[in-house]
């Protein structure tokens, strides 16, 4: 037997699982295999001595393991000096020290240790990295496309999307990568979390008061709490979430913060990679993963480097996630941390990837070639790859950000609690626009659009946005320590919803404002594609067969296989479980002729009885005039269906989900199929010139309650099925030419729609319009189908197109 003595820091209700393994070849392919032995064991002690009991084994090398663990740190005492002549394995990288382990012998062993071969010494120095990874051209991605560059949406504050009409086609030399955090695994999760944005609100005494008795240093601090709650790294139901969020929004590649010492949070990015795999092998477009190291640290970025080279790419693990750059996988990583003369490794390593050294200061006088930055202030660094290009002003990279903890007055580093603080509503013109007016300032991503606006006048090749997901902040006594920005209980990156840098929507006043606003900039950086053009006029009988939409375009992909259950431990004792997938939406199409408009839903298995309870809803924007529920005109089911027909309710014109019956209309089953027949006049609609805007979802519900739905957009995030997703639509848009295939023949024929004005007016327009994490030592936290646009545009569709451009655009100004 062996028997472990490990702390757990007085963290009380430890539990883990002791396994031994007979060595085979390498970890992953040892860790692959059944174990020898196994021992789950409860309420470890601190300092308390586990011991795993087996049958004799056969001299050799075996693994020891120490994993499962829940319920508060764990650790294991390390030897000062080496005794077993082993590795430790930290992640999947190799340590050459010993732990302080007790090893028992059925007969005494003249030598009890012999030293095991590092599985390094079998690197040659020779590995190359492979060509860049590509799907196949029958795959998902792209048989089954979803065009989310071609959604449309209105957000929350009213600020309406922008379409391949205003920011020109798709530009294939564009990049946008996004800042993300993988740290919220293992220890760091074990404390409940404190709310520093309610407890602002609740205890505002307490904010300068280290020692107030409301604060428990046994708690985590998030600046406040995610729509998806306050979840660990590994909880994939989140990470498919948070892919299709990102994909929407045309982030291409996320770096992971691996800025601090060693920690490569492997528990994290392991599973993060393994569920966007299974999220591409099902048609999305899930970003890329790279890493950013740490800045100055060549040991650490050594150390971590070779932990996940041989983790991830020597081994050729998730190839179709590596984010290429110049030929090669890429990292944010000082290049100089190996040299190709100290080892085979070192030699690889050196040779495999395209590097780019991270830059961590906010102000920075003149950046060095091969460098990229993270985070700046206004006006941002610009970053060339090398002279030439700095003298043809060819820019590489620059970034963006939400909020800076950065004292604008005295040009220091602060925490976000700090004073004269660049957060959200910051701008270079208004500095102090929330302290003049306040929370509502914080919804309207100022600080974000002026950079983004400086950004789109550049024009980089690459944009790097901060941030995703950080959410998690230390406090301190006093941060930063000995600087003339100091403060007493000091937040250092992440405060509230003011002095925060996240964009993942979140409960409370923020919302799903930042997301949107970052889509729309991205579509002004990236461009998009045209909306798909309809074909031809089409009567469809809902007595025949499926057959009928066969020739109906376009179709509107949405995402296969989102509609798993949740149940995933979350931050301290929280439990998260959601069981409402059930029939999983994956696309729809709409056809019209002189009277009605079909609409067609499929789904991935036979659609469930129409008994069920908030069964398959047809939400439908058929004015564009941005009034209704969310913009949404009408919706089909909200009451209860028969076995033929549905209630088609159309919305009250403030706002609420308030609805009065309009008209019974006729739907049929056909398996995984279903349509709905809507006259044009029920729609407000008549001739051929009109745009429909809809989106399908499946038991959405109350947050805690799936016996109904009361009207809480945001439940589309974290319920049911949504398609698209969130507060996107599928724009359908009839014109005479792409109804009947003739032109128009008079200029009057076609009138559009203009969308109406939004009530509420915001000053300095130009920085909200544009439907507009910190761990760094010296800038941060210390501790750690079918579719496509198949048609061409007839003129008289160009007319109507370029009119509601112009509409959209008025919109914005009296905005």
């Amino acid at each position: 037997q062996f028997t472990l003595c490990m702390p757990t820091w007085g963290d009380k209700g430890v539990s883990l699982t002791l396994s031994l393994y007979k060595w085979n070849t390498d970890f992953e392919t040892t860790r692959a295999a059944t174990p020898v032995a196994t021992r789950r064991i409860e309420n470890h002690p601190d300092n308390g001595h586990a011991a795993l009991s087996f049958d004799e084994q056969p001299a050799g090398e075996y693994l020891i393991c120490i994993d499962e663990f829940s319920g508060g740190r764990l650790g294991v005492w390390q030897m000062s000096a080496a005794v077993g002549q082993g590795f430790t394995y930290e992640g999947a990288a190799e340590k050459a020290f010993d732990w302080e382990i007790n090893v028992s012998f059925t007969k005494t062993p003249v030598t009890p240790f012999f030293p095991v071969e590092s599985v390094a010494n079998a690197i040659d120095g020779n590995h190359k990295p492979p060509e860049e990874s590509t799907p196949a051209a029958d795959a998902l991605v792209n048989t089954h496309k979803g065009m989310p560059d071609t959604w449309v949406f209105t957000d929350g504050l009213g600020r309406v999307s922008l379409t391949n009409a205003d920011v020109g086609d798709l530009k294939d030399d564009k990049t946008l990568a996004m800042f993300y955090w993988t740290w919220h695994i293992d220890g760091f999760t074990t404390h409940a979390p404190i709310n520093v944005q309610e407890y602002s609100e609740k205890y505002p005494e307490a904010m300068r008061d280290w020692n107030n008795p409301v604060w428990n240093n046994t708690h985590s601090y998030w600046w406040n709490e995610s729509i998806y709650g306050y979840y660990r790294g590994d909880d994939k139901w989140v990470l498919r979430k948070q892919a299709e969020l990102l994909a929407n929004a045309g982030v291409d590649v996320i770096f992971t913060d691996n800025t601090n010492a060693e920690m490569t949070w492997r528990n994290a990015y392991t599973p993060l990679m393994e569920e966007w795999t299974d999220a591409m092998n099902d048609g999305l477009k899930a970003p890329k993963v790279s890493f950013m190291l740490p800045f100055w640290d060549k040991n650490y970025t050594n150390t971590q480097v070779q932990s996940i080279y041989l983790d991830v790419f020597r081994a050729g693990k998730f190839q179709n996630l590596w984010f290429y750059w110049d030929d090669k996988p890429m990292l944010m990583a000082i290049r100089g941390s190996f040299n190709s003369n100290n080892s085979p490794i070192e030699k690889e390593i050196a040779n495999f990837f395209t590097f780019r050294a991270g830059q961590p200061g906010y102000v920075v006088d003149k950046t060095n070639n091969g460098e990229w930055g993270w985070l700046s202030m206004y006006p941002q660094a610009v970053y060339y790859k090398n002279n030439a290009d700095r003298k043809n002003g060819v820019v590489e990279q620059m970034t963006v950000g939400i909020g800076m903890n950065h004292d604008y007055e005295k040009g220091l580093l602060a925490a976000m609690s700090g004073n004269h603080i660049a957060g959200r509503s910051y701008t270079s013109t208004f500095k102090d626009r929330f302290e003049k007016e306040g929370a509502e300032a914080s919804k309207w991503g100022y600080n974000f659009a002026e950079q983004w606006q400086y950004a789109l006048e550049v024009d980089p090749k690459v944009v790097f946005v901060t941030g995703w997901n950080e959410f998690r902040v230390g406090r301190y006594e006093t941060w930063p320590e000995g600087s003339d920005a100091a403060v007493e209980n000091a937040f250092p990156d992440q405060y509230n919803d003011e002095y925060s840098r996240d964009i993942e929507p979140t409960k409370g006043a923020l919302q799903d404002h930042y997301y949107y606003q970052l889509v729309n900039f991205v579509r002004q950086f990236k461009g998009a594609r045209p909306i798909p053009t309809p074909s031809l006029s089409a009567t469809i009988d809902l007595n025949g067969s499926i057959d009928q939409w066969k020739s109906v375009e376009p179709y509107y992909a949405a995402y296969i296989g989102n509609t798993e259950d949740r149940n995933a431990p979350g931050y301290g004792d929280l439990v998260y479980t959601e069981t409402s997938g059930r029939n999983d939406i994956i696309g729809a199409q709409v056809a019209r002729d002189n009277d009605y408009v079909y609409f067609l839903v499929e789904c991935q298995e036979n659609i469930t009885p129409y008994t069920d309870s908030l069964w398959m809803n047809l939400y439908i924007d058929a004015d564009t005039a941005n009034l209704g529920w969310n913009t949404f005109d009408f919706v089909v089911n909200k009451s209860a269906a028969s076995e033929k027909t549905l209630v088609l309710e159309k919305f009250s014109t403030d706002g609420s989900y308030d609805t009065v019956k309009v008209a019974d209309v006729e739907y049929k089953v056909d398996g995984r199929y279903m349509t709905v027949k809507i006259a044009k006049s029920d729609l407000g609609l008549s001739g051929n010139d009109f745009t429909v805007n809809f989106a399908w979802t499946d038991n959405v519900h109350d947050e805690g309650d799936y016996t109904k739905f009361s009207g809480d957009i945001m439940d589309f995030y974290i319920s049911g099925d949504v398609a698209p997703g969130g507060r996107f639509k599928y724009s359908y848009i009839s014109t005479n030419a792409n109804t009947t295939g003739e032109e128009e023949t008079t200029a009057t024929e076609t009138q559009p729609v203009e969308p109406s004005t939004t009530p509420e007016t915001k000053p300095e327009t130009n920085a909200a319009d544009t439907v507009a994490a910190d761990t760094t030592p010296t800038e941060g936290e210390t501790e750690p189908a079918a579719g496509g646009c198949k048609s061409s545009v007839a003129a008289g569709t160009a007319a109507v197109i370029m009119a509601a451009a112009a509409a959209v655009a008025l919109k914005k100004k009296e905005d």
